[in-house]
């Protein structure tokens, strides 16, 4: 009997093996149209339905890029291996909605130009079960009727009409010749007695200071959950998303760019970089009685503390039955608190929050809202602009509360201040509340002091000015402002992904 010797394996044949089968399965997926690329079967049953329609829009491994136009980043990863559809509509999100008094509606959050949802030969169909269920409205989300030169895409809430029939795993998206299964999540319906917030999408942003300021504000406010949407974000910024994330306050979202492949990209021309699809997702997304919208250097303030802002909320819902949202009056706030040059040690004492103004800039701007999630239907950046049930929106008054603003160009304001006994929080707070913060910055960034690059936000906004009629340049602005720190960008994930039909 011959003694036993072990099986020897080429490792190189095995590899050029193995590298066929890769090119191989390289080919198949260039040659099937999205809808076929994968079946349940080759997916496995474990795997989730969201995962299943994420990879056969995004075949390739999240490691793997495809695309280079931002410079082999996280961005590309958005390249698109399969054709776009000439005009296409870019679908990002459907959602079984229980808020109408008159009953259910299938509502799918759609990015698209208003040229083409206004072409009569532009049919939209949504079916369930391969039956259509029809169409009650097709409203955009921003201000503007429609697009204005140069910014052709903006961002619209596509609904069934009423549906009744059982809550579908997919909804089937039509334009014309093209369509598209998306998933059908269930946003909240039974509201927790509190408040949730979301700003973002954030884009180019390593101003970590005003981040950690913005929520430890929201936290004293009783805001107990914020949702931060991203696209690209400094390691420092990203350090704070996490910590906070970790103790149960920020859901931080990707916000990757749209589908894109060598022959078209329309991410350039979307009105606010998006700004609005995400406000609407918004008011899926919040699982709380009251949602509030604003942007990272927005801070709610209440006049007098000896009341919280729930409070406030709800004891003005009470005299009022009609009332929807509450649109908070902009107020200038000037904070000369970022050391030039940076200097993490002096910025720690945070002196500065103890003197800041509010300075009368005599220009009007429009503030910001807090909306009752449950009669909410169109969420603007400002304030609703549909609501259910006849509900309306109600201004509170300056003196019950403020929408402060810190913008850097309020800094160096000379004006005369709109409010002389304004304090950030009451004296006997201050330094208590300071110390607190200081604290919770070094917890952070206890591995070793920030950075801080005071160039990166004129750079910003010097190249969105470029791109005026769109108001924000997003990654468009890539070339301007990659070197401009060490990013993290936004990727599309299962979570978080657009879909071009």
């Amino acid at each position: 009997m011959l003694p036993y010797q072990p099986m020897r394996v080429n490792r190189k044949q095995v590899l050029a093996v193995f590298a066929v089968g890769i090119f191989v399965l390289f080919l198949v997926a260039r040659s099937r149209p999205p809808s076929r690329y994968f079946s349940v079967s080759t997916l496995g049953d474990s795997v989730g339905k969201q995962e299943e329609i994420f990879h056969q829009h995004y075949p390739f491994s999240p490691n793997v890029t495809r695309g280079f136009r931002y410079e082999n980043t996280d961005l590309d990863k958005a390249f698109y291996e399969f054709p776009i559809p000439k005009d296409a509509l870019y679908v990002y999100k459907a959602f079984y909605d229980l808020r109408d008094p008159e009953g259910p509606r299938i509502r799918v959050c759609v990015t698209a130009s208003c040229r083409v949802i206004d072409d009569p030969g532009t049919t939209i169909d949504l079916r369930v079960d391969g039956q259509s269920i029809g169409l009650g409205w097709k409203n955009s989300t921003n201000c503007c009727r429609c697009a204005v030169d140069g910014c052709k895409y903006f961002s619209y809430d596509i609904a069934s009409k009423i549906y009744r029939g059982p809550v579908p795993e997919t909804v089937s998206f039509h334009r014309n010749e093209h369509s598209a299964e998306i998933l059908v999540e269930q946003p909240p319906s039974n509201y927790t007695d509190d408040i949730s917030a979301c700003t973002g999408p954030l884009h180019w942003y390593n101003d970590w200071p005003r981040l950690i300021l913005y929520v430890e504000t929201a936290r004293l406010n009783g805001i107990s959950r914020i949702l931060v949407t991203w696209q690209s974000i400094s390691k420092e910024v990203k350090a704070v998303i996490d910590y906070y994330q970790q103790k149960g306050i920020i859901d931080p979202h990707p916000w990757p760019v749209l589908p894109f492949n060598d022959e078209i990209d329309m991410y350039p021309q979307v009105h606010n970089a998006g700004q609005n699809l995400f406000n609407q997702y918004c008011n899926f997304w919040s699982g709380s009685k009251y949602t509030h919208l604003s942007d990272v250097d927005e801070l709610l303030h209440i006049r007098h503390q000896n009341r919280t802002l729930y409070d406030l909320l709800e004891a003005t819902a009470r005299q009022n039955a009609s009332i929807g949202g509450f649109r908070f009056q902009h107020t200038p706030l000037a904070l000369n608190w970022i050391p030039e040059p940076f200097d993490y040690e002096k910025f720690l004492k945070l002196d500065a929050l103890r003197s800041a103004r509010t300075p009368n800039t005599d220009r009007w701007r429009l503030g910001k809202s807090i909306w009752m999630t449950n009669v909410t239907r169109i969420s603007w950046v400002h304030y609703v602009l549909k609501f259910f049930a006849g509900r309306e929106n109600y201004h509170v008054p300056r003196d019950q509360a403020l929408l402060l603003h810190m913008r850097n160009s309020f800094q160096k304001s000379k004006a005369a201040p709109l409010f002389p006994d304004f304090r950030l929080w009451p004296k006997e707070q201050m330094t208590e509340r300071l110390a607190k913060m200081a604290d919770t910055i070094r917890e952070i960034f206890r591995d070793g002091p920030p950075n801080y690059r005071t160039s990166t936000l004129p750079a910003s906004e010097k190249c969105t000015m470029v791109w005026p009629s769109c108001w924000n340049a997003g990654a468009s602005c890539f070339t301007s402002m990659s070197n401009h720190d060490d990013w993290i960008y936004a990727k599309p994930t299962p979570q978080s992904f657009h879909i071009p039909v």
